[in-house]
């Protein structure tokens, strides 16, 4: 078979030219990404209605849950696959690719199932009142129960083609959704009039679009790539899919339990006003800029990580390593400034309501402290992936929030801080688990390449 992917730039280009070969093109599609999961909030912001926000803020974490089986799947294969590639295994990469993207899409469509069935239950817990569950209900109907399999496996594709080095196809893919997102939303919004409808209808056409273009890709492609798409090509490997499983589980769970404290922080919130609810929901959409960004740089140095990891080339695996941190802190610094700074045009810029600009404000300013512990939190917690330390980073990020940042919600908005301890939780948490990340780096990294 002929050469399916670029050897040069993963094992002897300049570090810092690597990395951007990798990271400018995923840093694109994230910010795309950011606009993306902005633009739903900005477009029903503009009708002026809290409850239609404070219904997309209880719903969005349960969206996540999509990202969440994504990288389950596909940040697996990817390391799988980067792996299997330094090593001169190449049917296994192809096996990985086929079993990734099948397990994803089997997986996902028993999701879809469960979630139609408990949609009632589970958002009156999570924080939907009388004023919000049926926007709620509606947004979720259509980009999970309707979009989930499209949004899934455009996931997969697209770490499939990263592993292969074929970041600018891959990231292409997500930018086109994306832009078409801020196109379709005012057009479903307003023009068809479907409110918070409309923007689920619009977010689950382009998942669709873009899972399309990502199937284009490979039948271009086919004859030139070991990634394999066939179910019925290989024999079902139990130990493949339990590796690609287990080495994807971090970052699932990453998303989860953070779907989990945001269930928490509404549940809280909930308490005072939809206002609050509201308010905080934007604060979070603000803070995903700082997280898509730092999933953008890990997303992108995981192939090269992963690559180079198994190829024992540990000199060039340090130097990425370096790279990445000093990239991530640059753009954890710069986001802090500026909310610390403008926290009320943030807000603003999503609902001109004076009651939620007055909520978000300070959460936003106590909220954003963590930006840049949490950043080298979670790039560690990719790293650790990318090398196949799966227990590493599953651990440190279990314990990040289930030991610290739902415990100290929960205690600052009691007894501290009412309403506003709730977004103090997160800084205060992170700023201990920047010693953790610091430990489970050292662990994993510093002992495996003494060499």
């Amino acid at each position: 078979m002929a050469k399916a992917f670029n050897q040069e730039v993963f094992e002897s280009l300049p570090v810092p030219k690597a990395v951007a070969e990798f990271v400018v093109p995923a840093m694109l599609s994230t910010i795309i990404t950011i606009i993306y999961s902005l633009a739903d909030t900005f477009f029903v912001g503009l009708i002026g209605d809290p409850n239609q926000i404070a219904a997309m803020s209880v719903a969005f974490p349960v969206y996540q849950f999509l990202n969440a089986f994504g990288n389950l799947f596909g940040l697996g294969t990817n390391s799988s696959m980067s792996r299997s590639l330094g090593e001169k295994k190449y049917d296994r990469v192809s096996r990985a690719s086929a079993l990734g993207l099948w397990a994803g899409v089997v997986f996902i469509a028993v999701m879809c199932v469960v979630l139609a069935c408990v949609m009632r239950p589970l958002l009156h817990v999570i924080g939907a009142t009388d004023n919000t569950y049926a926007y709620a209900r509606d947004y979720l109907r259509w980009t999970f129960v309707i979009g989930g399999i499209p949004m899934v496996a455009s996931i997969v594709l697209c770490n499939q083609l990263r592993a292969e080095g074929q970041a600018k196809k891959a990231s292409f893919g997500l930018m086109m959704g994306g832009v078409l997102n801020c196109v379709f939303d005012p057009l479903f919004i307003f023009v068809f009039d479907n409110a918070v409808v409309g923007a689920a209808q619009a977010t689950t056409l382009c998942n669709v679009i873009s899972l399309c273009y990502f199937l284009c890709v490979y039948a271009k492609r086919k004859e030139d790539s070991y990634i394999c798409l066939n179910p019925f090509k290989y024999r079902f490997d139990g130990a493949l899919l339990r590796e690609i499983v287990l080495v994807g589980l971090p970052s699932c769970c990453l998303t989860v339990l953070g779907a989990t404290g945001c269930f928490v922080q509404n549940h809280l919130l909930a308490r005072y006003s939809d206002e609050a609810v509201a308010a905080f929901g934007i604060v979070t959409k603000v803070a995903f800029i700082g997280i898509n960004c730092t999933h953008g740089v890990a997303q992108g140095v995981l192939p090269l990580i992963g690559y180079n990891f198994g190829a024992k080339n540990f000199k060039r695996v340090r130097a990425v390593n370096r790279c990445a941190i000093r990239i991530l802190l640059c753009i954890a610094v710069a986001l802090l400034i500026l909310c610390e700074l403008f926290p009320r045009a943030f807000i603003r810029a999503f609902i001109n309501d004076a009651a939620t600009i007055a909520l978000g404000a300070p959460m936003l300013r106590l909220y954003i402290l963590c930006m840049p512990f949490m950043s080298i939190i979670l790039l560690t917690s990719t790293l650790c992936q990318a090398v196949g330390k799966w227990k590493h980073a599953l651990a440190m990020l279990a314990f990040r929030q289930l030991v610290f940042n739902i415990p100290f919600m929960i205690l600052l908005d009691r007894f501290v801080v009412p309403m506003y301890g709730v977004p103090l939780g997160q800084p205060c948490c992170d700023v201990l688990c920047l010693f953790l990340a610091i430990w489970v780096y050292r662990r994993v990294f510093v002992r495996a390449m003494q060499v």
